[in-house]
């Protein structure tokens, strides 16, 4: 098959068109808006780093609960499993109280 001019100027036409048309989404997408922040002592945290610090706090609460319940020497690899502690109590602490 040949190209004809007139189908050479339509592929350079949408071309041009691709990056205005892009342009043009990426400023209608709604994933701009400030996260959500928590005053302490005057500075502004992120709320992600609140969750973390009660993520970890939780983990520790949770390990002294399975080290008098004795399970604690059962658990799987312990590094494994309170690093995936935190990481479960961090993410539902942020998406529950923070909204995330």
């Amino acid at each position: 098959m040949r190209t004809t001019e007139r189908d050479r100027s339509l592929v350079s036409a949408r071309r041009g068109l691709a990056p205005g048309i892009l342009m043009i989404a990426a400023g209608l997408l709604p994933g701009c808006r400030p996260a959500p922040d928590i005053t302490v002592a005057g500075s502004y945290f992120p709320s992600w780093m609140a969750s973390l610090v009660l993520g970890v706090l939780g983990t520790i609460l949770f390990w002294q609960l399975f080290t008098r319940l004795g399970i604690d020497p059962y658990l799987g690899p312990r590094a494994l499993v309170y690093v995936a502690l935190v990481i479960l109590l961090t993410l539902v602490i942020w998406q529950s109280v923070f909204r995330g």
